[in-house]
């Protein structure tokens, strides 16, 4: 036995069970369930009236047919009596004319067989249909009537055998006045009138039998009805129902979203209840807020490492703008004064040789201090240290000169670059790591000027041969027998397009890694050496700042070899 406290939560227990269930449901499930069981509930409505209304219809039928034939017998009966009684009284006057009274008689006695037909099947048909009260009047009166029948007989057949002479007449007469005074006479009238009474009985049969069969009709049209409007109002409550769950959830996810984008709070998420298509929008929205949170937040983290490369990169570039400047002043100095310090030296030699062609044997002192000097090594060593002075002064001016050209910020518009000179002041740059034995291959094709921003383009050729020295450092580091080689390439891809290759014969890059090599943050090298950014900022400044494409080939132990692609400067 369930306890009666536990009853009192039966239904809301059974409301739950049936809102999880329905929650469960996909919404092309609740609206099959909701037309489907309103469909349902008019097919098994409009069935059942039909069914209802045809049973009660057929027994309201068969009560009216069997009124009907009880209305039918008992009124041909009651018409038979009356043809009968009319007849028995008729028949006096025709007892003079025979021939007449032949034709009466046996018209009246077809009556009678007809009457005693009809009182027998009367009294069948109320045995059959338990008509208590008409079958108990024909029981009552069946001795009588058979008797009236038999009698009336009778004196039919003595009436015409006394008609033969007139003389008789009298006494047929008086014979039927006796017959219509006998008892079994004034018995059959009494019949006839009891007969009277029941014909109302009948009559309410019939009219009972005809009601019950409207009734029945009306019915089966109140039970379709009734099942139509109730499969309408289902129909209306689930429709209500079904555009609620659907409507609400999804007013919901707009309030949401539009909140998100209008205060910026990725914090907030859709409450998910159902596991249906808007289950599932409600939480594809809560993993989209979830993802941009995430990008935002990686975006923001990029954003500011890039600020500080920036900020970095430009305080470098102020500090070796003001180094190359510093330098700059001095070397021009010993520069510009090597062209009079090579003539004044010129000019001195000249003097001693004349001195020498003057004073063919100088004296003691003189020869001593030759000696002492080594003038003959001097006069051949102190050209060729002005030279190297020469030279090592031209190799600094150029040194910063693409220190100049490297540290420039490039605030200003595009302008024509060219790659060749680029690319040589970067590996000038660069050439004390060069020197550890790796050799560069520049094979330069006949290549025009791009549109593009100096410093810009000095940071990508910078990183990508950081990059390749990195690689090569590497392998050689775990193979003492590498020749590390790095092979430069330009050329003209078309008119409009210009190409650089930098190759190396490093390790190469696998492939778990290739697909993130652009990403930012991401990098191979350990912690605090690289930051992740060189590549991304590369890529970002040759794809979105020129209009570019910087693409790569790799594979293990062969190398990785980057393409520059460029357009070339119009105007």
């Amino acid at each position: 036995m369930i306890p009666l406290s536990e009853l009192k939560h039966l239904p809301e227990h059974y409301y739950n069970l049936v809102k999880r269930v329905f929650h469960q449901l996909s919404i092309r499930q609740k609206i099959i369930l909701g037309y489907g069981l309103s469909l349902g509930v008019a097919v098994l409505g409009t069935t059942a009236g039909l069914l209802i209304g045809r049973n009660h219809y057929q027994q309201a039928r068969y009560h009216m047919i069997m009124a009907d034939e009880e209305s039918h017998l008992f009124s041909t009966l009651q018409g038979e009596l009356l043809e009968i009684q009319s007849y028995q009284q008729g028949i006096v006057p025709f007892l003079n004319q025979k021939p007449r009274l032949l034709q009466k008689t046996s018209e009246l006695k077809t009556n009678v067989a007809e009457a005693e037909k009809l009182f027998s099947q009367l009294e069948e048909f109320s045995r059959s249909t338990s008509q208590a009260d008409l079958l108990a009047l024909l029981k009552k009166y069946d001795g009588t009537v058979s008797l009236y029948f038999q009698q009336l007989r009778t004196l039919l057949d003595q009436i015409s055998s006394l008609v033969s002479s007139p003389q008789e007449v009298p006494k047929a007469q008086e014979l039927i006045l006796q017959f219509s005074r006998s008892t079994t006479a004034l018995d059959f009238y009494e019949f006839s009138q009891e007969l009277n009474k029941i014909a109302k009985t009948v009559r309410d049969h019939q009219e009972e039998a005809d009601q019950a069969q409207n009734q029945a009709s009306v019915l089966q049209a109140l039970i379709i009805i009734g099942s139509i409007l109730l499969s309408t109002a289902i129909a209306a409550t689930l429709a209500i129902y079904t555009s609620y769950i659907i409507v609400r959830p999804l007013q919901t996810l707009n309030f949401v979203a539009q909140k998100v984008t209008q205060e910026n709070n990725f914090d907030l998420r859709v409450s998910v209840t159902t596991k249906d298509e808007v289950g599932t929008l409600a939480d594809s929205l809560n993993q989209l807020i979830q993802q941009v949170k995430y990008l935002l937040k990686e975006q923001k983290a990029e954003a500011e490492a890039r600020l500080i490369q920036s900020e970095k990169l430009s305080s470098l570039g102020r500090m070796i703008a003001g180094i190359a400047h510093e330098i700059n002043n001095p070397i021009n100095f010993i520069y510009g004064n090597l062209s009079s310090a090579k003539t004044y030296i010129n000019d001195l030699f000249d003097l001693l040789q004349t001195y020498k062609v003057e004073f063919p044997a100088p004296n003691s002192a003189i020869e001593a201090k030759k000696e002492d000097i080594d003038f003959e090594f001097i006069a051949e060593d102190l050209p060729k240290l002005i030279n190297s002075i020469e030279f090592g002064a031209e190799r600094t001016r150029e040194i910063i000169r693409s220190l100049k050209d490297f540290s420039r910020l490039d605030n200003c518009e595009a302008q024509s670059v060219n790659l060749h000179a680029c690319i040589d002041s970067t590996l000038l740059i660069l050439q004390h790591r060069l020197k550890k034995g790796i050799q560069v291959i520049c094979n330069y094709g006949d290549i025009q000027s791009v549109r593009g921003y100096t410093g810009l383009l000095y940071q990508v050729f910078m990183n990508l041969l950081i990059n390749a020295i990195d690689a090569l450092e590497e392998k050689v580091a775990q193979d003492r027998q590498f020749v590390p080689v790095i092979t430069i390439n330009t050329e003209s891809m078309n008119s409009d397009w210009v190409v650089v290759r930098i190759a190396d014969n490093g390790p190469g890059i696998t492939i778990e890694n290739q697909d993130k090599i652009f990403d930012t943050f991401f990098t191979t090298k350990p912690r605090g050496i690289g930051t992740g950014l060189g590549l991304a900022i590369t890529h970002q400044i040759v794809v979105e700042k020129h209009g570019g494409q910087l693409t790569f080939n790799s594979a293990l132990n062969l190398g990785t070899e980057f393409r520059v692609i460029l357009p070339v400067a119009r105007g």
